[in-house]
Protein backbone atom coordinates (compact mmCIF):
# COMPACT_ATOMS: atom_id res chain seq x y z
CA UNK A 1 0.00 0.00 0.00
CA UNK A 2 1.48 3.40 -0.97
CA UNK A 3 2.74 5.53 1.86
CA UNK A 4 0.31 8.36 1.12
CA UNK A 5 -2.83 6.25 1.58
CA UNK A 6 -5.19 6.73 4.49
CA UNK A 7 -7.82 4.30 5.77
CA UNK A 8 -11.58 4.84 5.61
CA UNK A 9 -14.30 2.55 7.00
CA UNK A 10 -17.80 2.22 5.53
CA UNK A 11 -20.39 0.25 7.49
CA UNK A 12 -23.97 -0.84 7.23
CA UNK A 13 -25.90 -0.53 10.50
CA UNK A 14 -28.82 -2.93 11.15
CA UNK A 15 -27.51 -6.47 11.52
CA UNK A 16 -23.95 -5.26 11.00
CA UNK A 17 -22.69 -2.65 13.45
CA UNK A 18 -26.05 -2.70 15.26
CA UNK A 19 -27.43 -5.94 16.69
CA UNK A 20 -30.38 -7.24 14.66
CA UNK A 21 -32.65 -7.45 17.70
CA UNK A 22 -31.39 -4.92 20.26
CA UNK A 23 -29.85 -2.27 17.95
CA UNK A 24 -26.89 -2.16 20.36
CA UNK A 25 -23.35 -1.51 19.10
CA UNK A 26 -21.69 -2.10 22.50
CA UNK A 27 -19.75 -5.28 21.50
CA UNK A 28 -17.97 -3.25 18.80
CA UNK A 29 -16.63 -0.75 21.32
CA UNK A 30 -12.97 -1.93 21.19
CA UNK A 31 -12.71 -1.49 17.43
CA UNK A 32 -14.63 1.79 17.53
CA UNK A 33 -12.25 3.14 20.17
CA UNK A 34 -9.32 2.07 18.01
CA UNK A 35 -10.70 3.98 15.00
CA UNK A 36 -11.14 7.06 17.14
CA UNK A 37 -7.60 6.83 18.52
CA UNK A 38 -6.18 6.46 15.00
CA UNK A 39 -8.42 9.21 13.52
CA UNK A 40 -9.75 6.79 10.90
CA UNK A 41 -13.04 8.10 9.46
CA UNK A 42 -16.09 5.90 9.96
CA UNK A 43 -18.99 6.38 7.55
CA UNK A 44 -22.48 5.04 8.23
CA UNK A 45 -24.04 3.58 5.07
CA UNK A 46 -27.64 2.58 5.59
CA UNK A 47 -31.17 2.33 4.28
CA UNK A 48 -32.10 4.49 7.28
CA UNK A 49 -33.19 8.08 6.76
CA UNK A 50 -30.88 11.02 7.31
CA UNK A 51 -33.05 11.97 10.30
CA UNK A 52 -32.39 8.54 11.86
CA UNK A 53 -28.67 8.66 11.16
CA UNK A 54 -28.29 12.18 12.53
CA UNK A 55 -30.12 11.14 15.70
CA UNK A 56 -27.90 8.07 16.15
CA UNK A 57 -24.79 10.13 15.56
CA UNK A 58 -25.88 12.91 17.90
CA UNK A 59 -26.24 10.35 20.67
CA UNK A 60 -23.16 8.25 19.88
CA UNK A 61 -20.69 10.51 18.05
CA UNK A 62 -19.52 7.46 16.11
CA UNK A 63 -19.59 8.68 12.52
CA UNK A 64 -17.63 11.19 10.45
CA UNK A 65 -20.09 11.03 7.55
CA UNK A 66 -23.55 9.68 6.80
CA UNK A 67 -24.98 7.93 3.73
CA UNK A 68 -28.72 7.31 4.00
CA UNK A 69 -31.54 5.68 2.05
CA UNK A 70 -29.26 3.20 0.24
CA UNK A 71 -27.02 5.92 -1.19
CA UNK A 72 -29.77 8.41 -2.03
CA UNK A 73 -28.53 11.08 0.38
CA UNK A 74 -25.00 11.93 1.56
CA UNK A 75 -24.03 14.18 4.47
CA UNK A 76 -20.55 15.28 5.45
CA UNK A 77 -20.73 17.92 8.15
CA UNK A 78 -23.47 20.40 7.24
CA UNK A 79 -23.19 19.68 3.52
CA UNK A 80 -25.99 17.41 2.25
CA UNK A 81 -26.31 16.03 -1.28
CA UNK A 82 -29.37 14.15 -2.52
CA UNK A 83 -29.13 11.76 -5.46
CA UNK A 84 -32.36 9.85 -5.00
CA UNK A 85 -35.67 10.22 -6.90
CA UNK A 86 -38.56 12.48 -5.99
CA UNK A 87 -41.25 11.37 -3.57
CA UNK A 88 -43.78 11.68 -6.43
CA UNK A 89 -41.86 9.08 -8.43
CA UNK A 90 -41.64 6.74 -5.44
CA UNK A 91 -45.35 7.13 -4.64
CA UNK A 92 -46.41 6.52 -8.24
CA UNK A 93 -44.49 3.25 -8.47
CA UNK A 94 -45.73 2.03 -5.10
CA UNK A 95 -49.37 2.63 -5.99
CA UNK A 96 -48.98 0.78 -9.27
CA UNK A 97 -47.40 -2.15 -7.45
CA UNK A 98 -50.27 -2.10 -4.96
CA UNK A 99 -52.76 -2.41 -7.82
CA UNK A 100 -50.84 -5.17 -9.60
CA UNK A 101 -50.47 -7.78 -6.87
CA UNK A 102 -52.94 -9.56 -4.60
CA UNK A 103 -51.26 -9.14 -1.20
CA UNK A 104 -51.77 -5.86 0.70
CA UNK A 105 -49.00 -3.29 0.25
CA UNK A 106 -48.25 -0.56 2.74
CA UNK A 107 -45.02 1.33 3.21
CA UNK A 108 -43.17 3.64 5.57
CA UNK A 109 -44.55 6.61 3.64
CA UNK A 110 -48.17 5.48 3.92
CA UNK A 111 -48.58 4.18 7.48
CA UNK A 112 -48.63 5.84 10.88
CA UNK A 113 -45.45 5.77 12.98
CA UNK A 114 -47.09 3.24 15.31
CA UNK A 115 -47.15 0.71 12.46
CA UNK A 116 -43.48 1.32 11.67
CA UNK A 117 -42.71 0.83 15.36
CA UNK A 118 -44.59 -2.48 15.38
CA UNK A 119 -42.85 -3.70 12.21
CA UNK A 120 -39.35 -2.77 13.31
CA UNK A 121 -39.41 -2.89 17.10
CA UNK A 122 -38.30 0.75 17.17
CA UNK A 123 -39.48 3.17 19.86
CA UNK A 124 -42.12 5.56 18.57
CA UNK A 125 -39.78 8.56 18.30
CA UNK A 126 -37.36 6.49 16.23
CA UNK A 127 -40.23 5.23 14.09
CA UNK A 128 -41.23 8.82 13.34
CA UNK A 129 -37.70 9.53 12.09
CA UNK A 130 -37.77 6.31 10.04
CA UNK A 131 -40.82 7.62 8.23
CA UNK A 132 -39.10 10.83 7.12
CA UNK A 133 -38.16 9.45 3.72
CA UNK A 134 -36.44 11.73 1.18
CA UNK A 135 -35.96 9.37 -1.75
CA UNK A 136 -36.88 5.76 -0.84
CA UNK A 137 -39.72 3.76 0.67
CA UNK A 138 -39.53 0.36 2.44
CA UNK A 139 -42.56 -1.76 1.61
CA UNK A 140 -44.62 -3.46 4.31
CA UNK A 141 -46.01 -6.62 2.74
CA UNK A 142 -45.81 -10.41 2.69
CA UNK A 143 -44.95 -11.09 -0.96
CA UNK A 144 -44.50 -14.28 -2.91
CA UNK A 145 -41.58 -14.61 -5.29
CA UNK A 146 -44.03 -13.82 -8.11
CA UNK A 147 -45.15 -10.64 -6.33
CA UNK A 148 -41.52 -9.56 -5.96
CA UNK A 149 -40.91 -10.12 -9.67
CA UNK A 150 -43.96 -8.06 -10.62
CA UNK A 151 -43.00 -5.28 -8.23
CA UNK A 152 -39.42 -5.22 -9.50
CA UNK A 153 -40.61 -4.93 -13.11
CA UNK A 154 -42.93 -2.04 -12.21
CA UNK A 155 -40.15 -0.30 -10.31
CA UNK A 156 -37.93 -0.52 -13.39
CA UNK A 157 -40.61 1.13 -15.52
CA UNK A 158 -40.44 4.06 -13.10
CA UNK A 159 -36.62 4.08 -13.34
CA UNK A 160 -36.45 2.76 -9.78
CA UNK A 161 -34.95 -0.29 -8.08
CA UNK A 162 -36.54 -2.69 -5.61
CA UNK A 163 -33.71 -3.55 -3.24
CA UNK A 164 -33.82 -6.26 -0.57
CA UNK A 165 -32.26 -5.21 2.74
CA UNK A 166 -32.02 -7.01 6.04
CA UNK A 167 -35.74 -6.60 6.80
CA UNK A 168 -37.57 -4.91 3.91
CA UNK A 169 -37.80 -4.55 0.15
CA UNK A 170 -37.20 -0.88 -0.53
CA UNK A 171 -38.19 1.24 -3.51
CA UNK A 172 -35.28 3.53 -4.32
CA UNK A 173 -33.44 5.17 -7.17
CA UNK A 174 -30.55 3.82 -9.23
CA UNK A 175 -28.07 5.26 -6.77
CA UNK A 176 -26.40 2.58 -4.66
CA UNK A 177 -24.29 2.31 -1.54
CA UNK A 178 -21.29 1.72 -3.79
CA UNK A 179 -21.83 4.89 -5.84
CA UNK A 180 -22.39 6.91 -2.67
CA UNK A 181 -19.22 5.44 -1.20
CA UNK A 182 -17.19 6.68 -4.17
CA UNK A 183 -18.68 10.15 -3.86
CA UNK A 184 -17.98 10.24 -0.12
CA UNK A 185 -14.35 9.29 -0.74
CA UNK A 186 -14.01 12.22 -3.13
CA UNK A 187 -15.40 14.54 -0.47
CA UNK A 188 -13.18 13.07 2.24
CA UNK A 189 -10.18 13.58 -0.03
CA UNK A 190 -11.06 17.25 -0.47
CA UNK A 191 -11.42 17.59 3.28
CA UNK A 192 -8.20 15.77 4.11
CA UNK A 193 -5.97 16.21 1.09
CA UNK A 194 -7.37 19.44 -0.42
CA UNK A 195 -7.79 18.06 -3.91
CA UNK A 196 -10.92 17.28 -5.93
CA UNK A 197 -10.47 14.83 -8.79
CA UNK A 198 -11.57 11.31 -9.62
CA UNK A 199 -8.21 9.94 -8.49
CA UNK A 200 -8.64 11.34 -4.99
CA UNK A 201 -10.47 8.27 -3.71
CA UNK A 202 -7.37 6.20 -4.48
CA UNK A 203 -5.70 8.01 -1.60
CA UNK A 204 -7.67 5.75 0.75
CA UNK A 205 -7.55 2.08 1.62
CA UNK A 206 -11.19 1.20 2.18
CA UNK A 207 -12.87 -1.37 4.41
CA UNK A 208 -16.60 -2.00 4.02
CA UNK A 209 -18.81 -4.09 6.29
CA UNK A 210 -22.35 -5.27 5.52
CA UNK A 211 -24.77 -8.18 5.80
CA UNK A 212 -27.38 -7.87 3.05
CA UNK A 213 -27.75 -7.90 -0.75
CA UNK A 214 -28.12 -4.10 -0.78
CA UNK A 215 -24.58 -3.93 0.66
CA UNK A 216 -23.04 -5.74 -2.32
CA UNK A 217 -22.18 -2.57 -4.33
CA UNK A 218 -20.43 -1.11 -1.27
CA UNK A 219 -18.58 -4.35 -0.50
CA UNK A 220 -17.52 -4.69 -4.15
CA UNK A 221 -16.09 -1.16 -4.15
CA UNK A 222 -13.94 -1.70 -1.04
CA UNK A 223 -10.34 -2.89 -0.87
CA UNK A 224 -11.37 -5.13 2.05
CA UNK A 225 -14.94 -6.46 2.26
CA UNK A 226 -16.44 -7.92 5.44
CA UNK A 227 -19.68 -9.88 5.30
CA UNK A 228 -21.46 -10.11 8.64
CA UNK A 229 -23.42 -13.37 9.01
CA UNK A 230 -27.11 -13.37 9.85
CA UNK A 231 -27.98 -13.69 13.50
CA UNK A 232 -30.96 -15.95 12.83
CA UNK A 233 -30.17 -17.39 9.41
CA UNK A 234 -28.62 -20.59 8.16
CA UNK A 235 -24.98 -21.06 7.20
CA UNK A 236 -23.73 -17.93 5.46
CA UNK A 237 -22.95 -18.09 1.74
CA UNK A 238 -20.76 -15.34 0.27
CA UNK A 239 -22.74 -12.39 -1.08
CA UNK A 240 -20.15 -11.74 -3.80
CA UNK A 241 -16.81 -12.75 -5.22
CA UNK A 242 -14.08 -10.50 -3.83
CA UNK A 243 -10.34 -11.02 -3.58
CA UNK A 244 -10.33 -9.72 0.00
CA UNK A 245 -13.67 -10.96 1.32
CA UNK A 246 -13.89 -11.93 4.98
CA UNK A 247 -16.96 -13.54 6.53
CA UNK A 248 -16.98 -12.44 10.16
CA UNK A 249 -16.90 -15.27 12.71
CA UNK A 250 -19.96 -13.98 14.56
CA UNK A 251 -23.05 -11.92 13.68
CA UNK A 252 -23.67 -8.26 14.49
CA UNK A 253 -21.34 -5.95 16.38
CA UNK A 254 -19.35 -8.79 17.93
CA UNK A 255 -18.34 -10.11 14.53
CA UNK A 256 -17.86 -6.54 13.30
CA UNK A 257 -15.38 -5.92 16.10
CA UNK A 258 -13.36 -9.09 15.47
CA UNK A 259 -13.20 -8.79 11.69
CA UNK A 260 -12.35 -5.08 11.62
CA UNK A 261 -9.58 -5.43 14.21
CA UNK A 262 -8.11 -8.35 12.25
CA UNK A 263 -8.02 -6.33 9.02
CA UNK A 264 -6.54 -3.28 10.72
CA UNK A 265 -3.82 -5.52 12.17
CA UNK A 266 -3.18 -6.91 8.70
CA UNK A 267 -2.89 -3.46 7.11
CA UNK A 268 -0.77 -2.02 9.87
CA UNK A 269 1.57 -5.02 10.05
CA UNK A 270 2.06 -4.99 6.29
CA UNK A 271 3.09 -1.35 6.54
CA UNK A 272 5.04 -1.37 9.77
CA UNK A 273 8.18 -0.33 7.92
CA UNK A 274 6.47 2.53 6.07
CA UNK A 275 4.44 5.55 7.10
CA UNK A 276 0.66 5.24 6.68
CA UNK A 277 -1.52 8.30 7.05
CA UNK A 278 -4.57 7.74 9.25
CA UNK A 279 -5.93 11.27 9.42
Amino acid sequence: MPQSRAIAIFTDLDGTLLDHDTYSWAPARPALDRLNQMSIPLIAVSSKTLAELEHINHASGLFDGLIGENGGVIALGDDVEQYGPSTEQIDGAREQIKSAITVPVDSFRTVEPEVIAAETGLPLDDAIRAGQRRCSDPLIWQPSSKDIGIARAIAEKWSLNLVKGGRFHTLCGPSSKGQAMKRMLQRLAVQRFDQDDTRARKRFTTIALGDSPNDIPMLAEADYAVQIPSKHGVRTAPLLEHSNLTIAPKPGPEGWNIALNDILDQIINSNKNSEVLHG
